[in-house]
């Protein structure tokens, strides 16, 4: 008999865990800012005593979103779309988003412009393999970073004071991509922040290209592949960029290892160059840019580089 109460208190305390833990009430806002591309659906869930807790379950459907329930739903439409938000118990709440208006920066619209950009961009990355910048900061000093830094770095102008702080000795680089389509392009990146100087390697290849699919030959010097480091969503972005070709004409690739070892023997790494048909064969499968290999992301193009029936087709 003694046991009948200890199991009423034991299922009073259970209801009370659960009515204080469990997330049963949901509701779904946008959060969006003119300019800014990238907008935020925030999932707010409380238990039955009213207490915020994370959703269970959570998901977006409709649309390309990444993120989760504990720090938003990021979305960038480029078109009106339409999602679903879904969660544990029977949450379902559908969603309008349309793009912001000015959250996108031109392309440069003429070839000449274009070429111009990418012999830039692959000068000023090859010549980190004689050392890095002083103007390239070292806590920048990544896969993502170096794409950062030569992508600013191409606006130009490249003057004879340029030269002498980005400490740039190459001298074959003609041309000048127009400064006058640039736009916020020249100094940022789109972000869920708005456009900034700093943008992940993620964010890089999701709002500043656009994809070109995974075939690596129809890549061209100064555009992208990226890779997902542990498996598709595990691990940040890793990535490369095409330049030169080799003497023989086979694809060249150049990255950053980013920092390397141990706790006790870190080293701040280096920037490689690597030759398409060796990186088919690289000792991690997960670094070759194989269809069947997972964590390749694909090939991707600036956005200030893809020409209106390839960024329009997308």
């Amino acid at each position: 008999m003694k046991a009948a109460p200890l199991l009423i208190a034991g299922g009073l305390g259970l209801l009370a865990a659960l009515g204080a833990l469990v997330p049963l009430r949901h509701r779904a806002t946008l959060e969006r800012t003119e300019g800014n591309p990238v907008q935020r659906v925030v999932l707010e869930s409380r238990s039955l005593f009213g207490l915020s807790r994370p959703a269970w379950g959570a998901k977006v459907q409709g649309a390309e979103i990444w993120g989760n329930a504990r720090e938003g739903f990021f979305v960038a439409p480029k078109q009106g779309v339409t999602v679903t938000l879904v969660a544990w118990p029977r949450f379902h709440q559908a969603m309008s988003i349309l793009p912001t208006g000015g959250g996108e920066a031109s392309s440069l619209s003429e070839q000449g412009d274009r070429e111009a950009f990418r012999k830039w961009f692959v000068a000023i990355l090859e010549q980190q393999l004689e050392g890095p910048s002083p103007a390239w900061e070292p806590a920048q000093r990544d896969c993502a970073g170096i794409l950062r830094f030569a992508f600013r770095e191409a606006w130009g102008p490249h003057t004879e004071a340029w030269r002498n702080r980005v400490n740039f000795a190459e001298s074959s680089v003609a041309g000048e991509p127009s400064l006058t389509m640039a736009g916020p392009w020249r100094r940022a990146f789109p972000t869920p922040d708005g456009w900034q100087p700093f943008a992940k390697g993620a964010f890089l290849r999701r709002l500043a290209c656009v994809p070109l699919g995974r075939e690596t030959m129809e890549a061209r010097p100064g555009d992208l592949l990226f890779f997902a480091r542990g498996g598709t969503h595990a691990q940040p972005d890793h990535a490369m960029a095409f330049v030169r070709p080799d003497s023989d004409g086979q694809p060249m690739l150049l990255y950053h290892t980013g920092p390397e070892g141990t706790a006790t023997t870190r080293s701040e790494g280096e920037v490689r160059r690597v030759r398409l048909d060796e990186l088919l064969h690289h000792p991690d499968p997960e670094f070759r840019p194989l269809a069947e290999n997972s964590a390749f992301l694909g090939v991707f193009r600036w956005k200030v580089l893809a020409e209106l029936s390839t960024s329009s087709r997308l």
